[in-house]
Order: C-alpha cells, then sequence, then structure tokens
C-alpha cells in the first residue's frame, strides 16, 4: 500500500467579534474594537490536530492600536460574546508584528497580510 501524508504546522489569525463599550488608551474615543484570536496549529491532509500558542487581541476601530487581552477573557468572549474588557484587561503591544509574527497588519481593512506582500490582497492598499 502507498501512503502519502500531506501535514505541517501553520499560524493562523481569526476574527472572533466586535466590541462596542470599550475605550480605547490611545485614541481616548469610545469606538469599540475587533477581538482577534492568534494561534499555531498542526495539521494532517488539512485537518486541524492540535492548536497551541493561543493569544487573544483587541484592535481599535478608531486608531487600529493593538492591545493583547487575558486568555481566559479571550475564551470566555469567543463562548459567550456577553462577556466584558475593562481598561486594565487591555495590555498595548508595543510592536505591531507581535499580533502575528509573520505577517504585517493592513492598516486600510485591519487584516494579517504576509511580510514579503507589498499589497493587502483582501483590499489592495499598498502595506506601509
Amino acid at each position: 500500500m502507498f501512503f502519502i501524508g500531506v501535514f505541517g504546522v501553520e499560524k493562523k489569525e481569526k476574527e472572533i467579534g466586535n466590541l462596542n463599550d470599550i475605550s480605547c488608551r490611545n485614541c481616548d474615543m469610545d469606538l469599540g474594537g475587533r477581538v482577534i484570536k492568534t494561534f499555531s496549529f498542526f495539521h494532517f491532509f488539512f485537518i486541524p490536530i492540535f492548536k497551541w500558542n493561543e493569544k487573544y487581541y483587541v484592535v481599535c476601530n478608531g486608531c487600529d492600536f493593538i492591545y493583547q487581552v487575558p486568555i481566559e477573557k479571550g475564551k470566555g468572549f469567543e463562548k459567550d460574546k456577553d462577556v466584558k474588557f475593562n481598561y486594565w484587561d487591555l495590555k498595548p503591544v508595543e510592536e505591531r508584528n507581535e499580533i502575528c509574527s509573520h505577517g504585517n497588519i493592513c492598516s486600510n481593512c485591519g487584516k494579517v497580510v504576509e511580510n514579503n506582500f507589498k499589497y493587502c490582497p483582501y483590499c489592495g492598499e499598498k502595506i506601509e
């Protein structure tokens, strides 16, 4: 019997939902934000087997500033959108590439784009 196996390790970013009742420390606006989950996973024949290195972030809708949030709150929000984040839950991310080590964030649409891209494949905006 001949068997060809396709497996690998990938990083992924997934938008979980939106927050309406959060105030950004950077721009002092109550514009809300998007909750994003990043994780690494092992897949076999493109079927995810297990995940690790899960992190949760909030990206401000006004200024695109990124905050890391506690894993417990992020998982709670993923299961039940009624979980509330407060001022103390938002830890500013110093480097924008921390959200996804293999990419940049498009300033126009907020999607993570690989480092070697000069233009966003989602909206066509030039990556700075």
